[in-house]
């Protein structure tokens, strides 16, 4: 069986999240910038040089070793390197000089990235995590958790079961991002309010869960930044 990689670049989190979801390039970006600050997400980070002195390392660290902003857009990631464009800075007592350091790539966690941003099934009310079996259209990083399990017709209801929540995904997605534009043209919501309002208060707002909430609002987002 051939080795299944646990981490992946910018670029190949982007393609896996437009295939498992359907979602548009720009709107999976959104989304994963928004899992990356939520630190939904495990990333790891090889440092390139620090900013002010161009002291460089070899060494690759933990993403909970520096400081990650709590909002990155889409632009502030240069995605074919895989890497923040701006410096960020390192926690104190890693090791590392501290101070602000550019950074030769990030990579992220391929079990949080189809836990978080590519399940099709439905979602738990606790943070938006999917329970139950993700959908089928991912790569192999999910096969290595679901590997071995089920009996021999197993396989066939699986597919009528994942089948049966890609549908449901969208349909509440869609109703969500609706319901949010609407609240913005007739005044209910600013553009500004819809962003600072926490996952939780989207979750009860819409009657969605939080994941799906997170969707919803970046698209919606994504729709009005471009007005």
């Amino acid at each position: 069986m051939p080795y299944v990689p646990k981490w992946e670049r910018l670029s190949d989190v982007v393609a896996r999240v437009m295939k498992a979801t359907g979602m548009s390039k720009e709107a999976a970006q959104a989304d994963i910038c928004c899992a990356i600050a939520d630190g939904a997400i495990k990333i790891r980070i090889k440092p390139e040089r620090r900013q002010i002195d161009s002291f460089h390392t070899s060494n690759v660290y933990d993403g909970k070793d520096f400081q990650i902003p709590n909002k990155i857009k889409t632009e502030n990631l240069n995605w074919e390197r895989s890497c923040p464009i701006q410096p960020w800075p390192v926690q104190r007592g890693i090791g590392l000089p501290p101070g602000l350091w550019y950074i030769e790539w990030i990579e992220l966690f391929v079990s949080d990235v189809t836990r978080e941003l590519c399940s099709t099934g439905s979602q738990s009310d606790a943070g938006g995590h999917a329970s139950g079996t993700v959908g089928t259209t991912v790569t192999s990083a999910p096969a290595l958790e679901s590997s071995g399990v089920g009996s021999d017709a197993g396989p066939q209801r699986a597919a009528v079961d994942q089948s049966r929540r890609r549908g449901a995904r969208p349909k509440k997605f869609e109703q969500a991002r609706n319901a949010m534009r609407n609240d913005i043209q007739q005044g209910r919501l600013t553009v500004s309010q819809l962003e600072d309002m926490l996952e939780k208060e989207l979750s009860a707002r819409y009657s969605i869960s939080r994941d799906t909430a997170r969707k919803a609002r970046n698209a919606v987002l994504l729709e009005f930044d471009g007005n």
